[in-house]
């Protein structure tokens, strides 16, 4: 018999990353809609809290099917193709099941997987959906990361060519991203890919109680609070960053300013080293936040920074940027003014635009919050006017429930 939804991912319930929230809170919305959803995802490792979890489950009306695969260390090249290629042989062993399926959903991550939504596609004449959080190989070969030529780009580029060809929906989450792949991709056709944004995935708190003293006492110290979460990586741009906080810190009228780097990523070191050996003194760098710590370092915050590398924008939105407007922040964008993102802040005056390396347009975005309070107050409503207007939770998630209806006629 026929089943309804399958889900196709790595990460899921009760991963906290982003990228596995995102897909459960989606299969919570299609179980809701009364769908008959399952997931295929990988067995809870690095983003889990060490809870107990089973093979086999049923959350919130979703059943759950774990695939065991390796678990090397995902911050080498090597541990991390191992753990790709061993979730993929996992997932591929499921095979005859996907099939059974009438829609199957299938996301970005890892690269290859989406290569099994096209055989079940071929083989059953399933409904494929593809979900581009990422677009590989080309963000890879952005960053210099692989080559346009080597032998994972044309593997990569084989897939993607069957994927787009044959898929029945391709959801792009930005309409730089639409645009992107509509001109580099041939085979995808503008009907059948569609635009559908991701979201923020936590609870929003704006009752402005803070509990974690450190933060409460930063709240009280500094007249200006700048934040920057998640991943501070290649396809993040820095240096802009980087190079205005030495600047600024070479001026006293700057010393009621506070920087704040909450997150991870393979930069995260050299940016921290970089200003300590500049001897910059008013900044904070902290792990990877979540929970009432999260909620506490977004309600001190004044003003958050978002910043994509020069050549990245069209491959991916950064997902902080979702929890920033949710929280009604003003926000300094460093990237293309060409962007969909930078074209909404600018245009709500939700915040300000600075493109890559224009360390002179930065310092003059600070300036201007730490010179007018009711700039930064009037700021913050317009971001989260931004949120509710485009980018709030419930929109993305009708967008996909009347996707799955439409396919499934």
């Amino acid at each position: 018999m026929e089943k309804n939804v399958l889900l196709l991912c790595q990460y899921f319930y009760p991963e906290h990353v982003s990228s596995a929230i995102l897909p459960a809170q989606l299969a919570e919305d299609l179980a809701e809609s009364g769908h008959d959803v399952s997931v295929i995802c990988g067995w809870p490792q690095e983003y889990h809290d060490g809870n107990s979890v089973t093979q086999r489950e049923t959350y919130k009306g979703i059943n759950i099917y774990r695939l065991k695969y390796g678990n090397f260390n995902n911050k080498s090249k090597f541990g991390r193709m191992i753990n790709f290629f061993s979730f993929f042989m996992s997932a591929l062993m499921k095979l005859p099941k996907i099939m059974k399926y009438q829609v199957v959903m299938v996301y970005s991550n890892p690269p290859i997987l989406p290569i099994i939504g096209y055989w079940a596609k071929k083989l059953a004449k399933v409904k494929l959906v593809f979900v581009g959080f990422d677009l590989y190989p080309d963000n890879a070969i952005a960053i210099n990361a692989i080559s346009a030529d080597g032998a994972i780009s044309k593997m990569m580029k084989y897939i993607n060519k069957r994927v787009y060809l044959n898929a029945d929906r391709v959801i792009a989450i930005s309409s730089d991203m639409k645009n992107y792949m509509l001109e580099a991709h041939k085979e995808l056709d503008e009907e059948r890919t569609i635009v559908i944004p991701n979201w923020y995935t936590g609870e929003i708190e704006h009752s402005g109680i803070i509990k974690n003293d450190e933060f409460k006492k930063l709240r009280e110290t500094y007249q200006l609070i700048v934040l920057y979460t998640g991943n501070m990586g290649e396809a993040q741009e820095l240096d802009t960053i980087i190079d205005s906080i030495i600047n600024m810190n070479k001026s006293s009228k700057y010393e009621n300013v506070l920087f704040v780097f909450t997150g991870h990523g393979s930069k995260k070191d050299k940016v921290e080293q970089k200003l300590m050996n500049a001897g910059v003194g008013n900044t904070k760098f902290y792990g990877f936040l979540k929970g009432q710590d999260y909620k506490d370092i977004m309600n001190i915050s004044d003003v958050c920074l978002v910043s994509l590398k020069k050549g990245i924008e069209g491959l991916g939105v950064p997902s902080k940027t979702y929890g920033y407007l949710a929280y009604g922040k003003p926000v300094i964008s460093i990237m293309s003014d060409e962007t969909e993102l930078a074209k909404n802040i600018t245009a709500y005056k939700a915040g300000f635009n600075v493109i890559q390396n224009d360390v002179d347009g930065f310092i003059t975005s600070i300036e201007s919050f730490l010179a007018n309070e009711n700039l930064v107050k009037d700021y913050a409503k317009n971001s989260y006017r931004l949120h509710n207007d485009l980018y709030k939770k419930s929109i993305s998630l009708e967008k996909y429930s009347r996707m799955v209806d439409e396919i499934i006629k």
